[in-house]
């Protein structure tokens, strides 16, 4: 009887050993792509600078796709931290609130009419989320190799990418990132109605 449970639950553990690994080699392609974005956003700020077509069209693209993969990671991290509940949390609050983030930068960037609102509306939270990582930071070396990778990788380095792209658009006027003529992406998603248009408070100009 006993020589029967023996294989049973040497399959199981050799199940849950698969699995784990799919799991963490999906995160490492993940995290890939994650990078890969980040570097394209990059690149895509440099030839806005530069004038260069085209420099618009890869900054928002890379913007969207890693909008697109931190939402993902809003769900993944319920998926993967099984094992820690409030990492679990933070991982999902903090991507939400670096999709956000990443929505401002595209408006300030783009110097997208209400780039303003939009902006100063998302700073509380980004800051939010940068007093809750650091907060956690000490408890940083008690997570295993996988979960720490995580948290270090998938959220904090975002974070910090974010803050110096915040940092970059304030060092140099908005219109310096955009000396290239593309009628479609000057043009900002919001709607300019008359009120706007006559503000003399300066709140919907762009710098």
């Amino acid at each position: 009887m006993t020589f029967e449970q023996h294989p049973l639950r040497h399959e199981r553990r050799s199940l849950v050993a698969d699995v784990r690994y799919q799991l963490i080699s999906f995160i490492r392609s993940f995290t890939l792509v994650l990078y890969i974005a980040m570097g394209m956003a990059v690149v895509g700020v440099v030839m806005k600078f530069l004038g260069l077509t085209g420099g618009s069209f890869v900054f928002v693209f890379a913007m969207a796709v890693l909008m697109l993969l931190l939402l993902v990671q809003v769900g993944l991290s319920f998926f993967y931290i099984v094992s820690n509940v409030w990492l679990a949390l933070l991982g999902a609050f903090s991507s939400f609130s670096l999709v956000t983030a990443l929505l401002a930068l595209i408006f300030r960037y783009q110097n997208w009419f209400g780039w303003q609102v939009i902006f100063y509306a998302v700073v509380p939270l980004y800051l939010l989320v940068g007093v809750l990582l650091f907060l956690y930071l000490k408890r940083f070396q008690k997570l295993h190799e996988p979960l720490r990778n995580f948290f270090y990788l998938n959220l904090v380095i975002p974070f910090v990418f974010l803050l110096l792209l915040g940092i970059v658009s304030f060092l140099f006027s908005a219109d310096r990132f955009n000396q290239e003529e593309d009628p479609v992406l000057q043009e900002s998603p919001i709607p300019i109605d008359g009120t706007a248009a006559e503000d003399t408070t300066g709140l919907w100009r762009a710098c």
